[in-house]
């Protein structure tokens, strides 16, 4: 096995460094009136240079990774688009995505197929439109590409622990790093070439050590595989970079620094590909939410605030995601504030969108924006009671 210098053991709040990144919206309080009065209420509003410089921020800093981000934490043709421009490739996992991303320019050469269980027909529909790269991690997705599409490139996807992660995606698919040679080896007897590993830390993953400690499992999996036969030339390091939402993450340029460190310690003496699947924490800054206050009422003692948008909208990721979103009302720094609820617009009473945000007294009509609304809003939101989705409007 080749040897590899293991970095030394980052601590999450000392010696990652000292910068943060704080929520903050894309847009002012009299842009916010100005397009509402457009565009009316709720809004969703995509700044394409907020974006660009969250890309550009991960290149600098990763300048030997490419970017394939992640279709899922917002598919919106906006934000494709203005990633296509900047250089960037896409990731997919459905037929859908798949026909947003052409839709934005990107070519199925530029897209890699990242679900690890597709049915035959999302199979099927992505290779015909000339997408290579699809992902296995268990025998029988190995069987389904053998049968329908046994000309791809494999990409082999390994279980991920990561400490400080949100949400534990290994915790439904991925194969055991001790089994990957085994996997690599049967899918090449059956005349497939696995030519990239990957992996996924987790969703929001706060502390870029994770990072580290996955990618020392990775190398040893690779090795295993090489040695069984198998093809490696990429790898595909996931996704999992961090947001900040009611609290604070790493700067993104420490968090990149710090994984740069790390792959540079386990595969830097390999003369390979290495890519990543940003999704999160590549769109959810750029993305900012209007929405209005439509009633009030006081409850128990408690002021209730009611919005045109909740947790079966914009707000699903409380629900989907465990996201928890600031709300920002105007001038909030010097008016009286005090506890309160905040509620969505439908007649479930499950749609609550905070019960401990100290807010002003709100008056119907009042404007509240809801920075970090990027990843996770509306690509889960619905038209549930018949009410409709948030419109998205692009800025700069």
């Amino acid at each position: 096995m080749t040897s590899f210098t293991t970095p030394a053991v980052l601590q999450l709040g000392t010696d990652i460094g000292t910068s943060a990144r704080v929520s903050t919206p894309v847009i002012s309080f009299d842009q916010a009136r100005e397009l509402s009065r457009q565009y009316g209420t709720p809004t969703l509003v995509v700044s394409r240079s907020r974006l660009s410089r969250t890309y550009q921020t991960m290149k600098s800093e990763l300048p030997n990774v490419e970017m394939f981000y992640a279709a899922k934490a917002n598919s919106d043709v906006s934000i494709l688009r203005t990633l296509f421009l900047e250089g960037s490739s896409v990731d997919v996992c459905s037929y859908r995505e798949l026909q947003s991303a052409l839709l934005a320019g990107f070519k199925p050469d530029q897209m890699i197929h990242t679900h690890p269980c597709k049915t035959v027909q999302n199979l099927m529909d992505c290779y015909n439109e000339g997408v290579r790269w699809f992902t296995v991690d268990c025998s029988g997705e190995i069987d389904k590409l053998v049968r329908h599409t046994p000309d791809v490139n494999v990409i082999l996807r390994l279980a991920a622990a990561s400490s400080s992660s949100l949400i534990n995606l290994s915790a439904k698919f991925g194969c055991d790093p001790a089994d990957a040679a085994t996997l690599a080896a049967e899918a090449g007897r059956k005349g497939l070439s696995v030519r990239c590993m990957s992996f996924h830390v987790g969703s929001q993953c706060l502390n870029p050590e994770d990072f580290r400690t996955m990618l020392v499992r990775a190398r040893q999996a690779w090795d295993e595989c090489v040695a069984a036969g198998a093809p490696l030339e990429v790898l595909d390091i996931g996704g999992g970079f961090p947001a900040p939402y009611r609290t604070s993450v790493m700067s993104l340029s420490d968090y990149c620094h710090h994984l740069s460190v790390a792959l540079d310690a386990t595969f830097g003496d390999l003369p390979i590909r290495i890519i990543a699947e940003p999704g999160r924490g590549m769109c959810a800054e750029a993305v900012t939410l209007i929405t209005k206050v439509v009633g009030k009422s006081v409850r128990g003692g408690l002021p209730w605030y009611f919005l045109d948008e909740g947790i079966y909208g914009s707000f699903s990721g409380k629900l989907f995601d465990y996201s928890d979103f600031e709300l920002v009302a105007e001038a909030a720094e010097i008016r009286p504030r005090s506890a309160c609820v905040v509620a969505g617009p439908t007649c479930d009473s499950h749609d609550v969108v905070s019960t401990d945000q100290e807010l002003p007294e709100l008056e119907v009509g009042e404007l509240i924006l809801v920075p970090t609304m990027g990843a996770y809003t509306s690509a889960s939101a619905s038209g549930f009671n018949g009410l409709d989705i948030a419109r998205i409007v692009e800025i700069d």
